[in-house]
């Protein structure tokens, strides 16, 4: 792996040695591309549009859980643990970028997986968490899988707990995490001050565990930028509000502090972000009408040459929030930044390898398999030698219209369309 450190080391020599990394990020500085297309169809007025690519921040695996594990794992390696245990849904990019990394590092990683909308995102992961190594424990209730995993670390001292999505959780985790987003702003200057973008007005970025907004609004904060963080509310309120991201944000700036005294004395406070909700629906994980509609509009409108496809979980519901900004006229001058957190990397090469035998998984989650069909090829049981071929095959895209010409007879998709219309529920949240 390439040894880039992190750039507040060379801003702040002091903080090296001092604070946990090891290098695990194949693809940085990520780069920033100019949404053209899609400021002509806001129609904006001198306002620009730019994308911050941590999709492809790492060769198998992009997104912005590998900036946080940088730190994360840097500290299990250095306490010498011997495995790491984490939790999130069922369905968790979390669990799988978690997996992955764990698997890089020689270091066993236990998942406990609480229960959310089941989708073929959610069983696609489900394979992958076994296929990189993963152990999987089932967990009913999100709290119910904080309290397995504690007393899980009670019994196994020599794994290191880390709280979901590589954030503290109402108070208690590691704050190594978000300093992977203060740093990733320091990236950010570098490219503003190279010319590559103007400073933001705005940054748009998804909320799902409030760590990384809290590393961006503090990276912010400590280099007297302008710019203002829009953290949209994807998760539970309990974990994503504005007190706790000020809590995570200026525990962030204190831990630089007490290892360099140099690093500027300032608190992040409510003028420094604006929290937004309403894009949520009525549970995490659930589809809606805005987030679908935002994720089609870009992917025809830039993500198809650019490479990259945003999901209706985090960053489609973070888009139309955006989109609904920008479609007020006060606000059609904006220089914006969307921070794009989902991974871009094509996973089908390793989904195939695991053959899709579910049964190798613990059974408690068989039945996520067995219950519901999603996608075109598992409801038409599609020919062996036409399904391998297809591009909709373990494609994320429930829709296999949008994804390909279909080889099938024509009424046979017709009877695939409707079935798959009692699947793909959308809430108009």
């Amino acid at each position: 792996m390439e040894n880039k450190k992190p750039i507040l080391f060379d801003v702040y020599p002091n903080l090296e040695g001092k604070v946990p990394w090891i290098s695990i990020l194949t693809g940085i500085p990520s780069n920033v591309d100019r949404l053209t297309e899609l400021e002509n169809h806001l129609k904006l007025i001198d306002g620009e549009i730019y994308i911050k690519r941590d999709d492809k921040d790492h060769k198998i695996y992009g997104g912005n859980k590998l900036r946080k594990f940088e730190f994360i794992f840097g500290e299990v390696l250095k306490k010498k643990k011997k495995g790491i245990i984490t939790l999130g849904g069922i369905g968790t990019n979390h669990g799988a970028a978690c997996a992955i990394v764990a698997k890089e590092l020689d270091l066993d990683c236990e998942l406990f997986l609480s229960l959310q909308p089941v989708s073929w995102h959610v069983q696609r992961s489900l394979l992958l968490f076994h296929y990189f190594g993963a152990k999987l424990h089932f967990t009913k209730m999100f709290e119910l899988g904080v309290i397995k995993s504690l007393l899980f670390r009670m019994i196994h001292p020599k794994y290191y707990l880390m709280s979901i999505g590589g954030s503290p959780l109402l108070g208690f985790g590691t704050h190594l995490g978000t300093i992977g987003f203060v740093n990733a702003i320091f990236e950010l200057k570098n490219q503003i001050d190279e010319g590559i973008l103007p400073e933001p007005d705005i940054i748009f970025v998804a909320a799902g565990s409030t760590g990384t907004a809290a590393g961006l609004t503090a990276g912010c904060k400590l280099l007297g930028l302008k710019t203002k963080v829009y953290p949209v509310n994807v998760s539970r309120d309990i974990v994503v509000n504005p007190k706790n991201l000020i809590k995570i944000a200026n525990k962030s700036i204190k831990y630089l502090r007490k290892r360099d005294k140099s690093i500027p004395d300032v608190q992040v406070n409510m003028g420094d972000f604006k929290m937004i909700k309403g894009y949520l629906g009525s549970n995490y994980g659930v589809k809606t009408v805005k987030g679908q509609k935002a994720v089609d509009l870009v992917y025809e409108l830039e993500g198809k040459k650019l490479g990259f496809k945003l999901e209706t979980t985090y960053t489609g519901k973070t888009m139309a929030a955006m989109l609904e900004f920008l479609e007020k006229e006060e606000n059609k001058s904006k220089k914006i930044l969307f921070w794009n957190t989902y991974n871009s990397n094509d996973l089908d090469k390793y989904l195939r390898e695991t053959k899709f035998e579910y049964e190798k998984l613990p059974k408690k989650f068989h039945k996520y398999f067995t219950r519901k069909l999603f996608q075109c090829w598992q409801l038409s049981d599609c020919p062996e030698d036409i399904r391998n071929k297809c591009p909709a095959y373990l494609n994320h895209e429930y829709r296999f219209w949008k994804v390909t010409n279909c080889k099938l007879e024509k009424n046979k998709q017709s009877i695939i369309k409707e079935k798959l219309s009692k699947v793909i529920i959308l809430e108009d949240a």
